[in-house]
């Protein structure tokens, strides 16, 4: 009876997937599904129908097929990978590989075995689904619990690329982060995962940020002699303001540029700082004297593209060069959410950005 149900339930999850198709996606994102042949594809009409009556027409020639829940799920999968900025990705990183720095081919079949053995083991209610594409692994979980099937519409995903540490994780509830995590460091042989300090909806631009596959910027050396250069200036007085003004903005171009490069940078949507200090009187006076525990706020930039605002700001007048690096060090370092910690209140491992 409980089978009969799923089954039930399937086309209309199906609708629902397919509600997220624009018009212009059927056709090749039905063509990469490869469940409906090439003539049942080539009788539909894409560009008579209404989106409404393509879904219901799409949806029928599929459940005439027996479509199952688990091809339903390569659908979903197929269509976020086409748009994978639908979501928002944390990174994460494994550490402890037993196998060491040494290049082996990626078994794609024992790395699926092994992954889906393991969290089978941890949770017996779980429904799996991968797709290699491109350089990375997709995986697609469906969580259930004691007496309800895998929940379809909240299923989470996991983008590893196989030969990194690295792997991204999407629409993961606490409750089973541990259970994905121990699958992933078995299968990929790694002893533990740590979650980064950098999130956001570009999963190309945190793979390049993670791997250091960004345009870098100068070394610090070079940006700190440009900034020496830029300090040592003097406008001689007898000058034109406009020959001044130009020098100016040539100056600060070739910081900006020293500073974040010339190409393109990686795309993140935010930037997070917490800050937590004390209150600081140097002549131990006024209410706030004796207050020990810290103050806390945080402040965030968001922005389509935050890295390419900061670049532009010198240029708009905003901004003064050379770019603070609080800013500047976000490709660097790999992170987009900082904390800034007084060392009276952070203790030994307190670190800023």
């Amino acid at each position: 009876m409980i089978w009969m149900c799923l089954e039930m339930d399937a086309t209309e999850y199906l609708i629902k997937v397919l509600s997220r198709f624009r018009i212009s996606d059927f056709p090749k994102l039905l063509k990469s599904w490869d469940f409906l042949s090439a003539s049942q594809l080539q009788e539909i009409n894409f560009k008579e129908y209404t989106r409404k009556d393509l879904i219901l027409e799409i949806a029928a020639l599929c459940e005439g097929n027996g479509v199952t829940l688990n091809q339903i799920a390569e659908l979903d999968t197929i269509y976020y990978c086409t748009y994978p900025q639908k979501k928002r990705w944390s990174s994460y990183q494994m550490f402890g590989s037993k196998g060491g720095e040494k290049a082996t081919l990626f078994d794609f079949g024992h790395f699926k075995k092994t992954f889906e053995r393991n969290l089978k083991m941890l949770i017996r209610k779980v429904m799996v689904n991968f797709l290699e594409h491109g350089e990375a692994v997709w995986i697609r979980i469906a969580w259930g619990k004691h007496h309800s099937p895998p929940n379809q519409q909240r299923a989470a995903y996991a983008v590893y690329y196989p030969h990194t540490p690295y792997v991204f994780m999407a629409n993961i509830v606490a409750q089973y982060r541990v259970y994905l995590s121990q699958a992933l460091v078995v299968a990929t042989e790694h002893n533990m995962l740590k979650e980064l300090d950098l999130r956001g909806r570009c999963l190309d631009s945190l793979r390049d940020i993670t791997l250091k596959r960004f345009n870098p910027a100068l070394s610090m050396h070079h940006r700190k002699a440009l900034q020496q250069i830029n300090t040592n200036q003097e406008s001689v007085q007898d000058q034109r303001i406009i020959i001044e003004n130009l020098r100016e903005k040539e100056d600060a171009k070739r910081l900006t540029f020293a500073t974040f490069g010339e190409g393109s940078l990686p795309k993140l949507e935010e930037v997070h700082y917490r800050l937590q200090t004390v209150f600081k009187d140097e002549h131990n006076m006024g209410l706030l004297s004796d207050r020990r525990k810290p103050f806390r706020c945080v402040a965030k930039f968001s922005s389509p593209n935050i890295l390419e605002s900061l670049r532009a700001l010198p240029a708009l007048g905003i901004a003064d060069v050379p770019i603070s690096t609080m800013f500047s060090s976000i490709p660097e370092k790999g992170k987009n959410y900082f904390k800034i910690m007084d060392k009276r209140t952070g203790g030994p491992n307190t670190s800023g950005p």
